[in-house]
């Protein structure tokens, strides 16, 4: 290799280095802003099944969503759960708010092997289950009830435990284990992430009480996706 041609590439090096060093910070952590487009992704992908579809009826009353992408859980005896994702509310207005970013983790014992991999949807239908979340109470089989949610086109009027504490969940599972068992987890604020969208130290009440706080463009595809699948688009 010639001294001119080593030159350049130390050069070139060089210049690289110092490019990443001095990019923006939004542009190097795009962690949160690629959550709220892989949320998008998978509530989409989960309403488009029939049989994972979620009422438009049950969307248009519930009081707030959670999706939550790539929840992994393994091992054999003992499995951990872990995941990432958001949860929005509906404001007074209406209109959902902008994204909490929230972690699930637990663990649960039985005779279990390999690995599985799962996007979940949790539909809040009302207050009180909602409020387990603001408060930081929130675990399932605690302080509240996860159960399978309806499916299809389901009338609204045949839904129960819309004042209780019941939670709808929905999912779809890549792996060794059959169905997804939610007990024993709880759901936690990501600090972290909050802080690195938002731009600043933010809480998820602030985040819902606060309609004034500005937010990335990407928080309006995941808006869109769930008004129109309230009114039945898919």
């Amino acid at each position: 290799m010639s001294y001119m041609t080593l030159t350049w590439l130390k050069s070139l090096s060089l210049s690289a280095f110092v490019l990443i060093c001095f990019l923006p910070l939004n542009a190097m952590a795009l962690e949160s802003q690629e959550e709220v487009q892989e949320a998008a992704k998978v509530f989409t992908e989960i309403n488009r099944e029939s049989k994972t579809r979620i009422p438009s009826s049950l969307l248009q009353r519930s009081q707030a969503i959670a999706i939550l992408t790539n929840v992994t859980q393994g091992g054999f005896i003992f499995g951990a759960r872990r995941g990432d994702g958001v949860i929005l509310i509906r404001g007074s207005n209406g209109r959902w708010s902008n994204p909490a970013f929230i972690t699930i983790t637990g663990g649960s014992f039985g005779l279990q092997a390999g690995a599985r991999s799962s996007d979940i949807i949790l539909v809040f239908p009302s207050q009180t289950a909602l409020q387990t979340v603001l408060t930081g109470a929130f675990e399932f089989g605690g302080s509240v009830s996860g159960t399978a949610g309806p499916v299809g086109e389901q009338p609204i009027e045949s839904l129960e435990g819309f004042d209780g504490d019941k939670v709808y969940t929905y999912s779809r599972s890549e792996g060794l284990f059959g169905g997804v068992t939610l007990e024993g987890s709880d759901l936690d604020d990501d600090d972290e992430l909050n802080k690195e969208f938002y731009g600043q130290p933010v809480t998820t009440k602030q985040i819902f009480q606060q309609s004034s706080l500005r937010a990335p463009v990407v928080v309006e595809s995941l808006k869109r996706v769930l008004q129109q699948a309230e009114v039945g688009i898919r």
